[in-house]
């Protein structure tokens, strides 16, 4: 219940309010008025402040599969997340980020927090070869090359608590059976590997993942 529902509810959280301000303005004088004031009417009235807008990030995914010798099941290649941060430990496929809401250059875009932010058209060609840049630091060049087919016309979307993925999706199966059982390091400590729909139940893999496959 809050000062409004009470008998001279309206008289009472203006002058609750006031109290508060000219208080915490005497105790704090280089407190900014507006913080304060803000601070003060959200204590008195059950008003919850303006959410901050989620952070976006445009990714571009690579769903390549082959198959292990002698063995039908698809393999899936997979990099392990870092062990700090979101989705920390988790195995996903391998994807790089080709836009961030909050490395954008909009002065508008970054002041007008509370508002949805508007997430740009990412030329196909740029989102393509950032992937195949990164897909190079985990397999030969020549494979890392060969060409991907955008599954979708439109991305499919994934929400954190924090962050919005948009992601991009690129397919290709490689003819040649180069998956392989063992798992390996890339430059930046990160683990790889070939996983097939069994693997992935023996070990975390993201959300994003899940949604993908579905």
């Amino acid at each position: 219940r809050c000062r409004l529902c009470e008998l001279n509810g309206a008289s009472n959280a203006f002058y609750s309010i006031s109290d508060r301000i000219t208080a915490d303005l005497s105790t704090s004088p280089s407190a900014r008025l507006e913080t304060v004031s803000a601070i003060a009417g959200h204590a008195c009235l059950p008003i919850p402040p303006p959410k901050k807008a989620k952070r976006e990030e445009v990714l571009a995914v690579a769903v390549i599969s082959s198959r292990v010798a002698d063995d039908d099941r698809p393999r899936w290649l997979m990099v392990k997340r870092p062990s700090e941060g979101l989705l920390a430990g988790q195995w996903e496929f391998p994807n790089v980020e080709v836009w961030n809401s909050a490395k954008a250059d909009d002065k508008k875009e970054k002041t007008e927090k509370s508002k949805t932010i508007e997430v740009p058209l990412i030329d196909p060609l740029l989102r393509s070869k950032a992937l195949t840049s990164f897909i190079g630091d985990i397999l030969d060049e020549s494979i890392a090359k060969q060409k991907r087919k955008q599954i979708k016309d439109a991305p499919i979307t994934h929400i954190f608590s924090h962050v919005c993925h948009t992601m991009w999706l690129e397919y290709n199966h490689l003819d040649k059976d180069i998956a392989v059982s063992r798992r390996w390091k890339l430059e930046d400590g990160r683990e790889a590997g070939w996983m097939s729909e069994d693997d992935m139940k023996d070990v975390g893999i993201t959300s994003g993942v899940h949604k993908i496959l579905a």
